[in-house]
């Protein structure tokens, strides 16, 4: 008699492993969501409870799944990040881009280079302030006297000058604009004593040069570097001091200037130290190789210009260089 459901087959069943076995899936509905992503979850979002069922994992909010934050930045990064972006940057541009620049752009390391040549005068700049020197003051205020580069605007006043000079004494580099019609050249003199780290001087013009000079060499032990703007006019004073007075310098730039051969001659044989020398374009000395020899100590000396002619003209005992009258004894 058989019992309904029994059957004499054993019951018991192995498989080989040469077939495999039939797996079961499940039909998909068509308006299923799909299954999320395992890089939608964190590892904190497993629950192990129950060790055989599958793990249930927690879907990350979208602020989770986002990398790293701005404010999270290490500060001394995001400060290296904006001084790269200009003095214009960061008046204008930086502090209203988050919370967290805008902090940073108050920072005095952001401050340390400051380029007024950037700004152009008008409404966007001055419009805040009762004047420029009120403006001035409240852009080296952020520094907190750590500025070491400043490039001055073309409202340079002697005002101006006096509140670097008391506010900045950590200066390394000076830059005059091209053209400056105040008192700054002669007040410049009593002010060098300040700024005792100045590396690097460039003026916008050689008037009262040698007086600035005999101020560098008082008071300036690390200076190396002297620029003086295009259409100077270098005398045999200014000539005579450079060397005597600046022994050690070694960069000079006197490019477009107005300077007699016995004047340049004088700059050659009494830096010895030069290694960087530029009157490409200058007028008042025509190029020879008594000249090229006299630099030969010089790795870079740039003398040459394009057409590699020099403008020089004889008008009786008066030369004429460019338009500029000097005495023939000078040459």
């Amino acid at each position: 008699m058989e019992l309904e459901g029994y059957s004499d087959e054993p019951t018991c069943s192995f498989s080989l492993g040469l077939v495999s076995e039939p797996q079961i899936v499940p039909e998909e509905h068509p308006t299923r969501t799909p299954a999320p992503n395992d890089e939608d979850f964190g590892p904190e979002d497993l629950m192990d409870s129950n060790p055989e069922t599958p793990p249930k994992r927690r879907r990350l909010l979208p602020s989770e799944k986002a990398g790293p934050k701005w404010e999270d930045l290490n500060k001394d990064c995001l400060v290296n990040v904006v001084t790269r972006l200009g003095t214009k940057s960061l008046l204008i541009v930086i502090p209203f881009v988050c919370k967290s620049w805008y902090r940073v752009s108050l920072d005095p390391s952001c401050w340390q280079t400051i380029n007024f040549q950037e700004i152009k005068y008008g409404h966007q700049s001055w419009y805040h302030f009762s004047s420029a020197y009120a403006f001035f003051k409240s852009i080296i205020k952020r520094s907190q006297g750590n500025a070491t580069t400043v490039m001055l605007p073309t409202l340079c006043t002697e005002e101006v000058l006096r509140y670097l000079a008391n506010e900045c004494p950590a200066l390394k580099a000076l830059y005059f604009p091209p053209a400056i019609w105040d008192n700054s050249s002669f007040v410049l003199p009593k002010l060098i004593r300040k700024w005792k780290n100045l590396e690097l001087l460039k003026l916008g013009n050689s008037i009262n040069m040698v007086k600035i000079l005999e101020g560098i060499s008082l008071h300036c032990k690390n200076f190396c570097q002297l620029d003086i703007d295009s259409t100077a006019y270098i005398g045999r004073r200014a000539a005579a001091a450079i060397p005597t007075l600046l022994p050690n310098i070694k960069y000079l730039n006197l490019r477009q200037a107005n300077i007699s051969r016995t004047s340049l001659k004088r700059i050659l044989r009494g830096c010895k130290k030069l290694v960087h020398l530029d009157v490409r374009d200058s007028v008042g000395f025509e190029c020879d190789d008594k000249l090229l020899k006299l630099g030969s100590h010089i790795s870079n000396f740039q003398i040459f210009k394009d057409d590699d002619a020099y403008i020089v003209g004889l008008i009786g005992e008066v030369e004429i260089y460019a338009g500029f009258e000097g005495n023939a004894s000078e040459t």
